[in-house]
């Protein structure tokens, strides 16, 4: 499989005022191959819907600029793309499902109606055509009498029921890669395992790839092939899904994976968190961003950063220690 999307040194910043420019995204390469999903995990404020938004061309500007990188997809470069053109990219070889539904679709206009304006766009289809299409994508993501559901506003339905559509609207197109903004977030667990399974099974039907931000591990374990791991704006680690939870190699990675959970923890045992908080990327420490909460740091981790080092078994980490060829943990 090919290199669907490639992204090369991405930058995106946001001015906060007349002098202050921070770093939402620093310098931040990796690439999704087709029929692959890439998972973005870290706490909130990493930079994961940003990266997103970049990728779609979605940043707010002003304040924010997508300061320098690229953005190859399919080879080429959509930062050089005008604006038409990245429409017509949004939402046909690229779909996007955002974190909240309800502020997604428009209350004002019926399900049907959202659905076939975006599938007689992209793949220009009559609205007779465009309907049964709809039709058919809302019965696959098993929603009852789809018919009757097309007449429907976006209030009538369930958190967990707008969600489906929203992903019914994202491939309706045939995407080559959807983005998955923390898609079941706010959803219970029930309906949270049923939209991944919607997710997995059409990605491995159509063959699209899909790039899954979330902050909950448990999900990448599930539906991710490799993952990347960011924090204050960079790339901690990346690399395949089982190696880096069998064997976490950056401190914030084994911090996260520690913070989890488990049906072992003995009763009373608290569980482990990770001291401090995300600093705020105004004020980020001269050296690594995870330095001053890292019990491993090292005096030339406030001094510099280190950079992204690929390993022998293809995974990438930014940490001294293994600059230096040291054990970490």
């Amino acid at each position: 499989m090919g290199k669907l999307l490639e992204v090369k040194n991405l930058t995106t910043q946001f001015k906060v005022d007349k002098t202050k420019i921070i770093k939402a995204v620093d310098n931040s390469s990796f690439y999704i191959d087709e029929g692959e999903t890439l998972a973005i995990v870290g706490e909130s404020g990493s930079g994961k819907s940003v990266t997103a938004l970049s990728v779609m061309q979605l940043v707010p500007d002003p304040p924010g600029k997508i300061a320098g990188g690229e953005i190859l997809f399919q080879g080429k470069d959509l930062l050089k793309y005008s604006k038409e053109e990245m429409r017509a990219v949004r939402g046909g070889d690229i779909s996007m499902i955002f974190q909240e539904p309800m502020t997604s679709l428009n209350p004002v206009f019926t399900i049907g109606r959202q659905l076939t304006e975006s599938i007689m766009l992209h793949l220009k289809l009559n609205k007779r055509d465009a309907e049964d299409r709809a039709v058919e994508f809302l019965r696959k993501l098993q929603i009852p009498d789809p018919v009757r559901r097309m007449k429907t506003y976006p209030h009538q339905h369930s958190g967990g029921m707008r969600q489906r559509v929203m992903i019914c609207m994202a491939l309706s197109c045939n995407p080559k890669l959807l983005i998955a903004d923390e898609p079941t977030t706010a959803l219970d667990v029930t309906i949270q395992a049923q939209i991944l399974n919607l997710i997995v099974k059409l990605r491995d039907e159509e063959k699209t790839a899909v790039m899954f931000i979330t902050h909950d591990l448990g999900v990448v374990a599930d539906v991710a092939h490799r993952a990347i791991v960011m924090y204050a704006g960079s790339i901690m680690e990346m690399g395949p899904v089982r190696e880096m939870f069998r064997n976490p190699l950056h401190p914030y990675t084994q911090g996260l994976l520690g913070a989890i959970p488990r049906l072992s923890t003995p009763r009373g045992q608290k569980l482990y968190t990770i001291p401090g908080i995300v600093p705020d990327l105004s004020q980020l420490p001269k050296g690594c961003p995870f330095c001053t909460r890292c019990d491993q740091c090292m005096d030339v981790c406030h001094q510099k950063k280190p950079p992204l080092r690929r390993l022998e078994d293809g995974r990438e980490v930014r940490c001294f220690k293994i600059e230096r060829g040291e054990e970490i943990g």
